[in-house]
Formats: structure tokens, C-alpha cells, sequence
């Protein structure tokens, strides 16, 4: 019984000692970000169209009495491409990313927060990746991570049937001269079908995606559509047509011979008299 009340007093002061470390460790964390603001996505505009700004956000709170040593990095995968150093008073531009990054961007009058932001001039494509925002004193050293897809639209997206010289009805839906590649879904009266034949090409740095599928029941009428979408990013389309089947062309070819025999008995008429 006394061994047992021991056990049960020697784990209560250890979980005890346990809280209170923990505890203190927060209290003396002075250092932290609070928010790493990195889009999911980025659209990239084509032609004449004015792009968006794209700003990454690193919000933190310090303790400036404890401040000595104070910088703020940004990464780009592994690579340094901004660094900001108050006593410096200017940020700098790094490798790859000089001439990209809007050194004088200020998100803040906050001494230690006006340049803490990472505002990206004409992104490209190869801007896609993790950016990391790293926030450091003498005393402590804060990191956070963020993915960004950069994507550059289609030129076009199209769903179209055609009728093959042995009957059957191809349905097409193809996409092109878009980054990164994409994913096609079929659908026939809303059922995805898997019975598709896919083709991709790669071209200077974008894609060509088609998807073809053959009608099981051509005589009837159905509802096709075609839905593209970036994987890791709400980037979607849908492109929707209505396929007339055999039995409706049917009714027309058998409305226009009608409507031709009608229109030669007129003109036969028309000629007697």
C-alpha cells in the first residue's frame, strides 16, 4: 500500500514538474509568427489583362527588449532570396529572384514590421513552390513553410462529338497551352466514364491534354460535360453540351425529306400552270 502511494506521489511531481517546464518554456518564448500568409494559387494573366499583385505575409510578435540580432528571411525552396535587417534599414534581393521582389514594399510603419512582407514583380511560372519565412534574434529562431502553385490559364478548352465513317460517336474534350498539367474528367449524363483514351504533349514548358471517348448508345440522347482542374488548387472548369442521338436525327432526316416532297409538289404544280 505505502509502495503504491510512493509510485502515485513520485508520478503526480513528476507530471507537476513536466507542466511547469512547459509552462515556463512558453512564458520565455518571446518569438513567434503568428501567420504566414502564402496563396494557394496564383494566376498568372494573358494578353493585355493587368495581373494582381501577389504578396506573401509573415506576421509575427516579439518582445523588442529582446529584439538584438533581429532578421527576417525568405526561402524559396532551399534558396535564400530575401533577407531584411533593421539596422540595415533596406531589405535585399537574392540569386534568381533580383529584379522580382519589390524591395521597397512596406506592409507596415512598425519598425521591425514594415518590410517583413515578400511582394513578387511578374511572377513566372518557375515561381511555383515553398516559401519559407524565417524570423531570428540571438536568442530565438522562428521558421514557417508555405506551398504556392503558380498557374498559367489555358488558351482554349473545348468539348466537342463527331460521327466516325463507321457510326460510332467520338466524344473529345482536350485543353492547351496550360501550366501546370492539368486534370480532364468526362462525364456522361453525369456519370464520370473511365473508358477514355488519354494524350498529353509538353511544350515549352506548358501542356496539351485530350480526353476521347466512344458513345456505348449512340440512338440516344445524353448530357456531356467536361471538367479540368489543378490538382492542390481550386482552379476548375466546366465545359457542357447536349447530344441529339440517332432517334431524333432520324425524325429530322424523315421531317426534311417531307418537307422537300412538299416543296417539289409545289414547285410541280407551280410549272403546270
Amino acid at each position: 500500500m505505502d509502495i503504491q502511494r510512493l509510485r502515485s506521489g513520485s508520478c503526480s511531481r513528476l507530471v507537476y514538474k513536466i507542466g511547469l517546464f512547459l509552462l515556463l518554456v512558453e512564458a520565455s518564448q518571446c518569438l513567434q509568427i503568428t501567420n504566414l500568409d502564402v496563396p494557394q494559387s496564383y494566376i498568372i494573366q494573358r494578353g493585355d489583362e493587368p495581373s494582381e499583385d501577389l504578396v506573401l505575409d509573415c506576421e509575427f510578435e516579439m518582445d523588442e527588449a529582446k529584439s538584438k540580432g533581429f532578421v527576417l528571411k525568405w526561402k524559396h525552396n532551399s534558396l535564400q532570396i530575401y533577407q531584411w535587417i533593421p539596422v540595415t534599414s533596406k531589405p535585399v534581393a537574392f540569386a534568381s529572384f533580383k529584379g522580382h521582389i519589390d524591395l521597397d514594399y512596406q506592409v507596415s510603419d512598425d519598425r521591425f514590421q514594415k518590410y517583413r512582407a515578400l511582394k513578387l514583380i511578374n511572377p513566372a511560372a518557375n515561381f511555383t513552390g515553398n516559401y519559407s519565412c524565417s524570423v531570428q534574434t540571438f536568442e530565438e529562431n522562428e521558421t514557417k513553410t508555405g506551398h504556392l502553385q503558380v498557374i498559367v490559364p489555358e488558351v482554349d478548352f473545348n468539348l466537342t462529338y463527331t460521327r466516325g465513317n463507321n457510326g460510332s460517336v467520338v466524344v473529345s474534350c482536350g485543353v492547351s497551352d496550360i501550366y501546370p498539367k492539368p486534370e480532364l474528367a468526362l462525364f456522361i449524363d453525369e456519370s464520370q466514364t473511365k473508358e477514355v483514351v488519354l494524350s498529353e504533349e509538353q511544350l515549352q514548358g506548358t501542356y496539351d491534354v485530350t480526353l476521347q471517348h466512344i458513345l456505348s448508345d449512340d440512338s440516344k440522347d445524353a448530357a456531356i460535360s467536361c471538367q479540368l482542374s489543378i490538382p492542390g488548387t481550386n482552379y476548375t472548369k466546366r465545359r457542357e453540351k447536349m447530344y441529339h442521338g440517332a432517334a431524333v436525327r432520324a425524325n429530322i432526316s424523315t421531317l426534311q425529306a417531307l418537307l422537300f416532297a412538299l416543296a417539289a409538289a409545289v414547285f410541280s404544280s407551280t410549272f403546270r400552270l
